[in-house]
């Protein structure tokens, strides 16, 4: 689904809008806001880096973000602060805040980002369970609003893979956030987004939140159709497409295709969900009880300690 709601800039901020109509708008938007007001504050990174304040508040919102429940663990501000002065991570970081997604080009991509951004990534400690691309995407955004997009499984992934690739070896897991990484900096690109296009205006606080915005409305606003309409739930999507473009037959079946594919995987996921509680049920009226160490262990299994 990469071009389809990336044609044109009609569609991508009808799904912006969509985003900050229905994500959440809460305390992970408060927290998540108050480390935008700090980079306002702050003349540059290297200031911000020395605000104390700084790294127990990206802790917080990390929190917020759910990056600390159903198996992920993170670390604490203290930890993520050390990590910082080790392998040359902090002074990466300073040059890394030169860059904004909208003014790079392929070569300084190639030749200067991608070398600051691997050693960082690997070196950056957010997480003290293994997966680190969800936590250090998440984290490096905090620091570098205007240059990375944060990450997820549930819409990122999934949206740029179709799946969760998921690793437990940090160089794989450098290599996804790479290749998402070049496909954002492509998107920016293809669009012509610049900071002009940066309203403020709930999540819409850089151009990579732009597009991470896009990704989750979209989500947002197929899973309401398939959830309300099923069966005509593509129809409707296409057609508020071809609202903003015109579709090409066969661009037309192919979009088709793949939202059928989604739509099937949101449905055997509802299904999943309502047996799990259908077998919870039974396991209460039976009487049977489950220890919070099986828990835990489960979704430690379950999602690689990401969410």
């Amino acid at each position: 689904m990469f071009d389809f709601i990336f044609r044109n800039k009609n569609i991508f901020f009808y799904f912006v809008n969509i985003c900050n109509e229905k994500y959440r708008s809460g305390h992970e938007l408060s927290k998540y806001k108050e480390i935008i007001k700090k980079h306002t504050e702050h003349s540059n990174l290297e200031f911000l880096l020395n605000d104390p304040e700084m790294y127990p508040l990206i802790i917080e919102t990390l929190k917020a973000f759910n990056m600390d429940q159903k198996g992920a663990k993170l670390t604490t501000a203290e930890k993520f602060k050390e990590s910082l002065f080790l392998n040359h991570v902090k002074e990466d970081l300073i040059k890394l805040s030169n860059y904004k997604l909208f003014l790079i080009d392929r070569r300084q991509i190639e030749h200067e980002i991608t070398g600051l951004l691997e050693n960082v990534f690997c070196n950056l400690k957010v997480m003290e369970t293994k997966r680190r691309i969800v936590g250090v995407s998440k984290a490096l955004h905090f620091l570098l609003p205007d240059l990375v997009m944060l990450m997820d499984s549930k819409y990122t992934m999934t949206f740029f893979f179709g799946y969760n690739k998921y690793s437990k070896d940090v160089k794989d897991e450098f290599n996804v956030f790479k290749d998402i990484f070049i496909k954002t900096y492509d998107i920016t690109r293809g669009l012509c987004l610049t900071q002009k296009d940066v309203d403020g205006k709930s999540w819409n606080t850089s151009v990579p939140k732009l597009i991470d915005n896009a990704i989750i409305g979209f989500n947002r606003y197929f899973d309401d159709c398939v959830m309300r309409f099923s069966d005509d739930s593509v129809e409707k999507v296409i057609l508020l497409v071809e609202q903003f473009t015109k579709l090409e037959p066969t661009e037309k079946k192919r979009y088709e295709k793949s939202l059928e594919k989604q739509k099937d995987k949101i449905l055997k996921s509802v299904r999943e969900k309502i047996r799990e509680k259908l077998l919870i049920r039974k396991a209460i009226e039976a009487g049977i009880n489950v220890s919070e160490e099986e828990i835990e262990a489960y979704l430690l299994k379950k999602t690689g300690g990401d969410i």
